[in-house]
């Protein structure tokens, strides 16, 4: 579990020295979470690169669309699990304990959270072998611009784990309603973005991921072949990046694949 890292303490920026070269296919799962979403380009540009992983496509109390999402599932070889909507205050931590399980009902290494704009350009070339969660690590805020408060965040456009780690997170008991509703403020809500969603009464589920898995011992690790972001996406014509977020195109690719679809 070592991993080149500054303290827990403070922000941790650092690179993984121990690497997995090239997974396969079966080392990886994904999983979209779904709400009135159109996930079909991003599931494309998925199975172009890794046809024979795992995805899992997690509906959040959409049952309008479920049979739109069943044939996206259907079509991409994809599980489909619909469940009641959690996406709130009051319930942060069963969405995001909800998701974390998927990722044990399989064996892969790894467990991969994206979003239906998120898109992957090509394979990995190497996941951390110690037990992290990684991906592109934010101390200031995108919305307000405002400091976060340790731990830093993992951007919600793609968030990887190993598998201890999700293991690690479940066990700790760090995801209860104590800890991620009452005692919110001294956890996931560390910066004005969350207080904000909050104040609404939603949740930022990479903040309450990032802020578990701290919690939970774990670190949190930069990796070089994620760039993920909330307003813009970064340039990759020279793929130096394996996933890029955030592209609403891919949504609106999506809608028109699945209009298309139904006729």
């Amino acid at each position: 579990m070592e991993a080149d890292a500054a303290s827990r303490e403070g922000n941790i920026l650092g690179s993984v020295r121990n690497r997995i070269v090239e997974p396969a296919d079966r080392d990886i799962a994904w999983c979209i979470q779904l709400y009135q979403s159109h996930p079909a380009a991003c599931l494309q540009h998925l199975r172009k690169h890794y046809p024979d992983s795992r995805v899992v496509l997690l509906v959040d109390g959409d049952h309008a669309n479920l049979a739109r999402y069943a044939e996206l599932a259907a079509g991409f070889r994809a599980e489909l699990v619909s469940g009641e909507h959690l996406m709130a205050f009051s319930s942060s931590h069963l969405y995001v304990e909800r998701m974390l399980r998927q990722a044990l009902r399989g064996n892969e290494r790894f467990y991969f959270r994206i979003d239906p704009d998120t898109r992957i350009w090509r394979r990995f070339r190497w996941l951390p072998e110690p037990a992290c969660a990684f991906g592109t690590l934010e101390t200031v805020s995108e919305a307000f611009r405002d400091r976060i408060r340790h731990p830093p965040n993992i951007q919600g456009g793609c968030i990887g784990f190993t598998r201890e780690v999700v293991e690690g997170v479940l066990a700790s008991g760090v995801l209860s309603h104590q800890r991620c509703v009452v005692e919110a403020r001294a956890g996931w809500v560390r910066c004005a973005d969350c207080e904000h969603v909050a104040g609404r009464g939603s949740m930022l589920d990479d903040y309450v991921l990032s802020w578990a898995v701290d919690a939970a011992g774990f670190p949190l690790v930069q990796h070089p072949e994620i760039g993920s972001y909330w307003r813009n996406a970064l340039p990759n014509d020279a793929l130096t990046f394996a996933v890029t977020h955030p592209h609403k195109e891919l949504e609106a690719q999506g809608k028109l694949l699945d209009a298309a679809a139904s006729r």
